[in-house]
């Protein structure tokens, strides 16, 4: 790797936070700013880096200074909520507070993603951060704010399509941020009247939905959003 080399430091920054190696992520990123002072994406590692080495004052610090660029970035919006909402120093993911990845047969289950997005996305990502689930005509993407993260399998997308459609409801979190082996948990929070029993992760895999009589709506309802930290500062 070329030291002074804007490229190759990035990449080994994001390596590195990919890897969890704060302290080198600090190291690589703050070298970076020297080069290219006030970038924004390199603020945004250096935050977060900062932020799971349990120093917060200077987390705290690199996000300001990215909205001071960027007022309306997300990234430090809600890295800055979520160390609001830490009160107590030294809990570097405070997103486990709040989730058990504990299945419930039928209700929830752990569900490794496909065709997933940039290696980079996942060292902005934490385990048990809430993410959203966008539906298609056939597919499931998983989304964090509006950054592409992966796709679910396409037997549970066909299933949940038709379930969301039907006005079924979903939590979904972070489970791996393992860029290789990326994972969410999803969690049945409401089901439809309609479907009423049917279970939305079935341990038989050959078990077929109703099919809905005609006429009924098959618009896609708002899906609902988990997010107990992270606060809307709009």
């Amino acid at each position: 790797m070329n030291n002074d080399n804007p490229h190759d430091l990035q990449q080994a920054a994001i390596k590195a936070a990919i890897n969890r190696n704060w302290n080198e992520a600090i190291t690589l990123n703050q070298k970076l700013l020297e080069i290219t002072p006030l970038d924004i994406s390199t603020l945004n590692r250096l935050g977060i880096a900062q932020s799971m080495s349990k120093q917060n004052t200077k987390a705290i610090a690199s996000f300001h200074q990215v909205l001071e660029v960027d007022p309306h970035n997300h990234i430090a919006k809600n890295n800055l909520a979520r160390l609001r909402a830490n009160k107590k120093q030294g809990l570097a993911n405070p997103y486990l507070q709040t989730v058990s990845f504990i299945e419930e047969p039928g209700k929830s289950k752990v569900i490794p993603l496909v065709s997933q997005g940039e290696p980079k996305i996942f060292s902005f990502l934490n385990i048990g951060e809430p993410v959203t689930l966008t539906t298609g005509k056939h597919k499931v993407k998983v989304c964090q704010d509006k950054t592409f993260i992966g796709y679910l399998p396409d037997n549970i997308s066909h299933r949940l399509v038709r379930l969301i459609n039907s006005g079924y409801k979903y939590k979904t979190v972070m489970k791996s941020v393992n860029p290789k082996n990326p994972q969410v948990f999803i969690q049945e929070t409401h089901s439809s009247k309609r479907l009423r029993g049917i279970p939305s992760f079935p341990l038989d895999d050959k078990e077929h939905l109703p099919s809905l009589s005609a006429g009924e709506s098959s618009e896609t309802p708002a899906l609902e959003l988990y997010d107990p930290l992270v606060g809307d500062e709009n």
